[in-house]
């Protein structure tokens, strides 16, 4: 399904599959930025109304069938476009504190380093040039066509993101 809400910036798609383990509904939302940069995040259905939607676990220990779920709607993005480049930011792990409250789990990046393995170990450099900022747990899969051909640059991706996110993050180069 596609978004088509006039106070975005860029285009969303919305996905969903259903797992096969827990049997929980989950949704990928796929935003279109200029050439051809797909973002990539995901949620569990049953907090979709929540702010922190993108950070809470459901604690159903099924991580790598969830973030592979994701990839393959990706990879129809690839598919279609094989110019294509991704990138996602992984949320910070939440945590109730004492009194019952939401706290962000310090070095919470635990999601980052997954992805990072996962994305590491299925796609080749030939496919995609990798970048990691660690600091702000972005990730980006930088389509190699295009990078070595001059159409796009890390700078260019860079300052298309800061300029969507700004205030939310900012990459360091």
């Amino acid at each position: 399904m596609r978004c088509k809400d006039k106070s975005l910036p860029h285009i969303v798609d919305l996905w969903s599959f259903r797992s096969s383990k827990s049997n929980k509904r989950y949704i990928v939302e796929i935003e279109e930025f200029e050439e051809g940069f797909y973002g990539i995040k995901f949620y569990w259905k049953g907090v979709e109304k929540s702010k922190d939607r993108y950070s809470m676990l459901t604690n159903d220990y099924e991580p790598r069938k969830i973030v592979r779920s994701c990839i393959e709607v990706m990879l129809d993005y690839y598919r279609r476009n094989p110019y294509s480049s991704f990138g996602f930011v992984a949320a910070p792990d939440l945590a109730e504190d004492i009194k019952g409250k939401r706290a962000v789990v310090e070095g919470g990046n635990r999601r980052f380093r997954f992805y990072q393995r996962m994305m590491v170990n299925l796609f080749g450099p030939e496919t995609f040039y990798q970048v990691a900022d660690t600091t702000n747990t972005i990730y980006l899969l930088i389509n190699m066509k295009r990078l070595t051909s001059g159409d796009i640059s890390i700078t260019d991706i860079e300052h298309s993101l800061n300029q969507t996110y700004l205030g939310d993050y900012v990459i360091n180069g």
